[in-house]
């Protein structure tokens, strides 16, 4: 298994039993790290890929790790298409800007989130590379805001998020 991560807040490589590849943040940076890990791998191994990180999410608490198995591609024109995974879990819209009153119309914040459980902005490149390559793949995010203007300190909550995640990850 191979982790695919955004930010580096949101895991510490040497507290987890398998190899982190950090993107950046967004779908483009998330899907040229998922070439270049492609491009680097010998000859017949495929790795399970897991995308973690943060997503905001009008539905659950701040905190919150939740398996995503319906992957929306949000953009300008809102939903262009979306990718399912087996088993049960939320769907998430990956857009890409950050979901919030700040970028998008309290309106339109209202109404995408009664109709997605969560939002980030890299879980569906990373779907769409692993879909193309027929690569494994989970996604998994911890609820880091609700959506709701009042963000906290996001750097403290991924601090915490770091936690529940190692502890996660160390159990399997």
């Amino acid at each position: 298994m191979v982790l695919f991560v955004a930010d580096k807040d949101e895991i510490s490589p040497s507290e987890v039993p398998f190899p982190v590849v950090f993107t950046g943040m967004g779908k483009m940076r998330m899907f040229s790290s998922l070439v270049e890990w492609h491009d680097s791998l010998p000859e017949g191994r495929t790795p399970v890929v897991l995308n973690i990180g943060s997503a905001g999410s009008a539905r659950y608490p701040i905190g919150t790790i939740v398996r995503c198995i319906r992957i929306y591609n949000g953009g300008s024109e809102l939903v262009h298409d979306c990718i399912e995974l087996e088993g049960e879990g939320a769907s998430i819209f990956s857009g890409d800007y950050f979901m919030s009153t700040q970028t998008f119309s309290p309106e339109q914040v209202k109404e995408l989130s009664q109709k997605y459980d969560l939002f980030d902005m890299e879980a569906y490149a990373a779907a769409r590379f692993c879909q193309m390559y027929d690569i494994p793949f989970y996604c998994l995010k911890a609820v880091s805001d609700n959506l709701d203007g009042n963000l906290k300190d996001w750097r403290s909550i991924l601090a915490d998020i770091r936690i529940q995640f190692t502890q996660l990850l160390n159990g399997l």
